[in-house]
């Protein structure tokens, strides 16, 4: 039911939480990659531009200086002033700039947008399940809410019609309704509190086999007569009645049947005296089974 789908949505939004935080992880170090390239990639730039400069900057001062144009005639002066040490030590930092660069990965930011992608997608997931979570909670809450308040109610209903229908079964005495825990009635369980005249009150499972049948009788009209319904039907449950209890059951049995159609099995001489009609199922001599029928009318 509903539980089940609280726990279908919530086992979902555990294995998607588990790809959402694989993404994470993988888009952060793609993240921290691509921001160690760029920050070296800056950093060479800026030797690049302060060479450059100090470049520009001597060619410059050479030319105020001298009057000598070193960009025009920079082979000829480099041949005379070239400096094997200090080409090597550029050279080595050149080498040395270039190695902790590395191999530049020129689709990681490829890879970083469908990593984004994917993590907007799984994010959006996340949002719908608990949606659905949130929307299932305040379901299952209504659903409880009304539950408690409709049980409640007919808790109460058939408490008051067992107090009615008991005293008349019993001949006096009285009957009640009482949850093991009412702070929680939809999980609680219900006992039923009797006291037959001249007895204390206690639990219907304390009575004896006649008394229990006759109190179990009148549970079961308590609840009927809440709602009554066009037929009731019944089977022997008059059987362990003795002939006191019998004739309370029959009167009840008289006030049913205004407003309701009884059919019942019984072996009961007594109670068959009050039915309108009786049907019965007797065998020939040939042992053939014959159902024959009596309006009892006909004979008041």
């Amino acid at each position: 039911g509903l539980e089940n789908e609280v726990n279908d949505s919530e086992n979902r939004f555990e294995i998607l939480r588990g790809e959402l935080r694989e993404e994470e992880q993988k888009a952060a170090l793609s993240r921290e990659r691509v921001s160690k390239i760029r920050e070296e990639v800056n950093e060479a730039r800026i030797k690049e531009a302060e060479i450059d400069f100090k470049r520009t900057s001597i060619l410059s001062q050479v030319g105020e200086e001298t009057g000598i144009n070193l960009q025009r005639d920079y082979k000829r002066y480099l041949e005379e002033d070239f400096s094997e040490a200090q080409y090597e030590l550029k050279l080595k930092d050149c080498l040395r700039i270039k190695e902790r660069i590395g191999e530049v990965n020129l689709l990681a930011i490829n890879e970083y947008e469908k990593l984004e992608e994917r993590y907007e997608f799984i994010m959006a997931q996340q949002q719908d399940l608990l949606s659905s979570i949130d929307s299932l909670s305040r379901a299952i809450s209504k659903i409880n809410r009304v539950s408690k308040e409709k049980f409640l109610a007919t808790f109460g209903k058939v408490d008051e019609k067992l107090k009615k229908v008991f005293p008349i079964l019993f001949n006096g005495g009285k009957a009640r309704l009482r949850l093991v825990d009412e702070s929680l009635p939809l999980e609680s369980g219900v006992l039923v509190e009797v006291q037959p005249p001249g007895k204390r009150l206690v639990h219907m499972g304390l009575l004896s086999g006649g008394e229990k049948a006759l109190a179990a009788m009148a549970l079961l009209f308590a609840i009927y007569l809440i709602k009554p319904s066009p037929f009731i039907i019944m089977d022997e449950v008059d059987a362990p009645l003795d002939e006191a209890n019998t004739d309370r059951f029959n009167a009840l049995l008289r006030e049913i049947e205004k407003s309701s159609q009884v059919v019942m099995v019984t072996h009961n001489r007594k109670t068959m005296e009050i039915a309108a009609r009786l049907y019965g199922v007797t065998m020939d001599k040939n042992s053939i089974s014959k159902i024959v029928s009596v309006d009892l009318e006909d004979y008041q």
